[in-house]
């Protein structure tokens, strides 16, 4: 171990430090397994490095266990590059190394090693004092309930932006103190997470689907989902919403993610596939190639729900359906974190989870008792109005007087939320032009009719379909060389022209 001058090398958010010493003043007050709970994207690793910090200082011996072999690398260096600390690994393929005050383990890797000889005389058998679980919501699996049965008399720690089980339940059976520090509302207010726009698509029906575990039947909802007009719609509202950003498309099952990358890739955009079966250097591929521009979406199945730290992800897709309040945020936690240029994350919903769960900034209390289900929602504040839609573009926004998109009058307020031929609608207001933007959108089109040859009224038509008002003004606005986005329109109305007249 490097030598330690007694203190971090990093310094900790308000927050971050409120779950420290929360987490320290719940085992003095006599619990041995505290559980604390903080969104995704909030720095949980930075939490837990400061854990181990202290408790090294103390002369602690730790274990931290993670379910995938990325992490193991990504948390050993976080504990060198902030901590000074060096971590011995535990994973298949790696030299073991004893003696070490820290171990960061796979919990495949240990569980197996654990079986191989009594663990008084086991060598690969850490007689850590805490143990320090990493999504914590799978600890569940027997797995973990096998490594805990090892440590009954020592200190387990959690972390999880979603403590419930799969069936809906608390984790009570494993922890005995909740710690709920910050939801992600406060944390978007404080700029630490990225502000979300939300767009819902036709309600779909899904009172015939048949529930297991809390959740709906994966083989009925893949036949329900994977259709060619519903996986076609994906790829079309994609092309006019997402503006060409980093997506991550969440499937039913891997038949429908694979529809779901090829039907962008028929549309010029370039995807690839993920699944359980690919192999680490596969998906660390795949992120590599989104990371350098080289390819746009990421098609897969639940994969990456947990431990995924790609901040440039600015678009989450769902097209699977879920009851589960835990998948659904962790799902759209993965495009939550900030990056350079990133002003927000677009939610496209063909899943009906906006209706289910809400938005992923409302306030939830969440339960530790493992016979309930685990959480609640919090009352929305009285000033919150319900969403309202225009008649006439269809935006979704709280209720207000005139739409704030194309300035109709609005003759009823709360209006129930629907959208329209499966076009998306923004939850909260569609988009607002801004005078500089329908500038730069009619010169576009200017430009691309002339280089056509269409008739001059075709400028004016397009301006309306894209912006939901005719140009105004406009006599001065020389043309401008189309840019990406620009191009993605383009795609998205022929795709559509093309379907209404049956011709895809």
């Amino acid at each position: 171990m490097k030598p330690r001058s007694g203190d971090s090398m990093c310094i900790l958010r308000d927050y971050q430090n409120t779950a420290v010493s929360s987490a320290r003043e719940s085992i003095v007050s006599g619990h041995k397994r505290p559980l604390i709970v903080l969104p995704t994207g909030s720095g949980k690793s930075l939490i837990y490095g400061e854990i181990i910090n202290l408790a090294v200082n103390k002369g602690k011996t730790c274990l931290f266990l993670v379910h995938r072999r990325n992490l193991v690398r990504q948390f050993a260096d976080t504990l060198d590059r902030h901590f000074g600390i060096t971590a011995g690994v535990i994973m298949a393929g790696e030299e073991f190394t004893q003696g070490n005050q820290v171990y960061v383990s796979t919990v495949q890797t240990y569980h197996r090693r654990m079986q191989l000889d009594e663990l008084q005389y086991n060598h690969f058998f850490i007689d850590a004092d805490i143990i320090l679980t990493d999504e914590s919501h799978t600890s569940i699996s027997k797995r973990y309930q096998d490594i805990y049965s090892a440590y009954k008399d020592k200190v387990i720690i959690g972390t999880t932006a979603t403590p419930v089980r799969a069936d809906g339940r608390g984790l009570g059976e494993i922890y005995d103190d909740l710690i709920s520090i910050i939801d992600v509302g406060e944390l978007t207010e404080k700029g630490y997470l990225c502000p979300v726009k939300y767009y819902a698509p036709t309600e779909i029906d899904l009172s015939k689907i048949k529930l297991e575990m809390g959740d709906y039947d994966k083989k009925a909802i893949g036949a329900k989902m994977d259709k060619p007009k519903l996986v076609g719609d994906v790829v079309q509202n994609w092309l006019k919403l997402a503006e060409n950003r980093k997506t991550i498309v969440f499937a039913v099952n891997v038949k429908h993610s694979i529809h779901l990358r090829d039907e962008f890739i028929k549309a010029g955009i370039p995807a690839m596939h993920l699944d359980a079966k690919s192999e680490d250097n596969e998906r660390e591929y795949a992120f590599r190639e989104m990371d350098e521009g080289r390819i746009k979406v990421i098609c897969n199945v639940a994969l990456y729900i947990e431990g995924m730290d790609v901040p440039d992800i600015s678009c989450v897709v769902m097209a699977r359906p879920t009851k589960s309040l835990g998948l659904f945020r962790q799902c759209v936690g993965r495009g939550l974190r900030p990056s350079p240029g990133k002003e927000n994350l677009i939610l496209l919903d063909f899943a009906g989870v906006i209706s289910e769960h809400g938005y992923i900034t409302d306030p939830v209390e969440w339960l530790l008792d493992g016979s309930e289900k685990a959480w609640k929602k919090k009352d929305r504040e009285k000033k919150d109005k319900q969403p309202m839609k225009c008649p006439t573009c269809h935006a979704i926004f709280e209720a207000t007087t005139h739409c704030p998109d194309c300035g109709s009058e609005m003759k009823k307020f709360g209006r129930k939320v629907e959208a329209v031929d499966g076009e998306l609608v923004e939850h909260k207001g569609k988009k607002s032009f801004f005078p500089a933007e329908k500038r730069r959108w009619f010169g576009m089109f200017e430009w691309y009719r002339r280089k056509k040859g269409y008739k001059s009224g075709w400028t004016a038509w397009s301006y309306k379909d894209k912006t939901g008002v005719w140009p105004r003004g406009m006599d001065s606005v020389s043309p401008i060389e189309p840019d990406e986005t620009f191009f993605n329109w383009i795609k998205y109305t022929n795709i559509r022209k093309a379907k209404s007249k049956g011709t895809t």
